[in-house]
């Protein structure tokens, strides 16, 4: 592989170019977890493997911090791979660097410095033989762009670590001390049909919203298409008989901006169900005109009506699409604008033999999320659905100004003259996990600048880089 960083005193700079040469897509980590395994056999470091090629390596208290509590260091070994359109790049090559304006990137893809920046920095600090520093717990996960697999499955019962440094965001001089944990599940539901002799089809079709991930983008008031969906049937369903054909609408992990409905309805009952939906759709564009001001909508019929689902599922989908929470909750006291606690009724879809929901709540309490969990199973049970839950993963909300934070803004604040900045976010991430299992630990996230992770015009502040692997020494030092 071709370096073109300057590697003189910068441990972390080679080690970054060195495990850049080893592909690490999610579910894939095999090569990388390799390569952190014979650095610890070489180092003569303890180690331990598991079957998702977690890696967790131990390093012991230098001489005179034998008393001093151990600080776990944290990131995952996966990385986006993405390149631009066109792009002839192979993933199974190194990549290619390119130095341009004090930032690091690669050629037409993804850098990696997500997370390869904590990766370098921990190989860094543990082939430091001169750094004084407490016992050490380097956790090399993996699969964490795919859903904290490797966080979720990872063993903490051996850990002793009472401080934790997470290296996993995007921002110099910031520690998340607030994320969202987060709800993946599903209702099913076998579908069952029946000849209905005469009925004519009302297909009814919304878009236009402005929809955006559903951690993002659920603090903006946004409209769901599927919860209009849901009043549009329900105001139907007071007034005439039907029977839904179909309801499909949404994207997995945003705001459904789109639904089509499908119902079966008596031909003298198609004017007055137009005229019923025209009126809830008109109600629903005004009650979002400043955050949805692009809705639009049509409404047409057809003899051709393909058999409906039976009473009992068009009963019980209406009931469900109108019970399930879907919007903001709560929001954060401390950082005004951030939610806590949210859900997002996300993704519709009618297949051949089953209906399938997807329902994603959120929450920075791991007792709200528990309490959220509890609320779909019932509402699943009341509605006459399977509830399926595919992925729980916890947030975190410490408190800001703890110890091992102000060693952490005062070290910073020496390099740079600026005190640390607390954030909170309603996305999740590795730290959650590894809290919920070790509550007590003493947290602080420490990263360098980059930007536009996941892209091809990711890039790494060089710098940034520099500063922050020095400031990790310091507080090392410090603790």
């Amino acid at each position: 592989m071709k370096f073109v960083l300057d590697h003189t005193g910068k441990p972390h700079a080679r080690f970054f170019e060195e495990i850049s040469a080893i592909p690490r897509p999610s579910f894939h980590e095999e090569a990388i977890a390799d390569y952190v395994v014979n650095f610890a056999k070489e180092r003569g470091l303890e180690y331990r493997r598991d079957a998702l090629h977690n890696v967790l390596v131990r390093k012991p208290a230098t001489p005179g911090y034998e008393d001093h509590e151990t600080v776990m260091l944290q990131g995952h070994m996966d990385m986006i791979h993405t390149k631009i359109p066109g792009s002839t790049f192979d993933f199974s090559n190194p990549l290619e660097f390119v130095v341009k304006d004090g930032f690091l990137k690669a050629k037409e893809t993804t850098c990696g410095s997500d997370d390869g920046v904590a990766i370098a920095y921990m190989l860094a600090i543990l082939d430091d033989n001169e750094l004084q520093h407490p016992a050490l717990e380097c956790v090399f996960t993996t699969a964490e762009e795919a859903g904290l697999n490797g966080a979720l499955n990872f063993d903490c019962s051996d850990l002793k670590a009472r401080k934790y440094i997470n290296m996993d965001g995007n921002l110099d001089g910031t520690s998340l001390v607030i994320a969202a944990g987060g709800i993946n599940s599903e209702f099913v539901r076998p579908i069952r049909r029946e000849v209905l002799p005469g009925a004519q089809l009302m297909e009814i079709k919304l878009w236009g919203l402005e929809g955006g991930h559903c951690a993002n983008m659920i603090n903006k008031e946004r409209g769901n298409a599927l919860k209009a969906a849901g009043r549009i049937l329900l105001s139907l369903q007071k007034e005439l008989p039907l029977r839904i054909v179909a309801l499909d609408g949404g994207n997995m992990t945003t705001i459904a901006n789109w639904s089509t409905i499908q119902v079966a309805v008596s031909p003298k009952d198609a004017s007055k169900a137009e005229e019923i939906a025209k009126r809830i759709i008109e109600d629903f564009k005004a009650e979002h005109k400043e955050s949805d001001p692009n809705i639009e909508f049509s409404i047409s019929t057809s003899a051709d009506c393909p058999q409906p689902m039976d009473e009992a599922l068009t009963r019980d989908l209406i009931r469900l699409l109108n019970l399930l929470p879907s919007g903001l909750i709560n929001s954060s006291l401390v950082f005004p604008g951030t939610p806590m606690t949210s859900a997002n009724l996300e993704q519709c879809v009618t297949g051949e033999e089953e209906l399938r929901v997807r329902f994603r709540p959120r929450s920075a309490y791991a007792s709200k999320l528990e309490d959220q969990e509890a609320q779909s199973r019932m509402i699943g049970e009341i509605c006459g659905f399977e509830y399926v839950l595919h992925q729980k993963y916890f947030g975190h909300n410490v408190p800001i100004g703890s110890p091992f934070f102000q060693v952490y803004s005062q070290v910073w604040k020496e390099l740079t003259g600026k005190e640390v900045v607390a954030t909170a976010a309603h996305f999740g991430n590795e730290i959650g996990t590894f809290m919920s299992k070790m509550p007590w630990l003493d947290m602080i996230l420490l990263v360098a600048t980059h930007y536009d992770a996941h892209t091809p015009n990711e890039r790494l502040d060089l710098a940034s880089f520099d500063r922050c692997y020095e400031c990790l020494k310091r507080i090392l030092e410090r603790v």
